[in-house]
């Protein structure tokens, strides 16, 4: 079983013709698009943790190293299972105009898009995107590892 591919959005329209593969999508998604996204648990409320991020990017900036991890739900939105601090932190940044004065903080955004049978179930499947050709063992397997990988690194790290 393979990754996917990175898929770059450039436009509104590529968030319609994202291509999964063994019911996984990797997709880079510039910040000015984030808006154009509907996604669902991205917030996260004021703890020390976001504030120590929000610093940090402030900082750094914000590089998109890691993904953050969704799925897509019954109505096509995105549901942010992993990396809401750091969405929600990035988010907040992007709209200080004293932190982004001499250069943008937050350039784009990396996620990694898990579909399951209920993906856009009441919403119709977009065009551009056709059922999965794996099947719901082959998906369980890449899923299962997926998540096996993040909790080593959330282990190492």
């Amino acid at each position: 079983m393979t990754a996917p591919k990175l898929f770059r959005i450039e436009t509104e329209e590529d968030l319609e013709r994202i291509p999964f593969e063994n019911g996984m999508a990797a997709v880079e998604v510039p910040a000015d698009l984030l808006e154009k996204l509907e996604l669902k648990h991205a917030d996260r409320g004021d703890s020390l943790r976001l504030r120590a991020l929000e610093k940090s990017i402030r900082a750094s900036g914000f590089r998109p190293v890691e993904p953050i991890t969704a799925r897509i739900g019954r109505k096509g939105r995105w549901i942010v299972v992993n990396g809401g601090h750091r969405l929600t932190a990035a988010r907040h940044v992007m709209q200080e105009f004293w932190a982004n004065l001499f250069g943008k903080k937050v350039n784009s955004f990396y996620f990694i898009l898990f579909t399951n049978p209920d993906s856009w179930k009441k919403s119709g499947r977009p065009d551009g995107i056709e059922r999965d050709e794996g099947t719901s063992e082959e998906l369980r397997a890449s899923r299962d590892a997926w998540e096996r990988a993040g909790l080593r690194r959330n282990i190492d790290g």
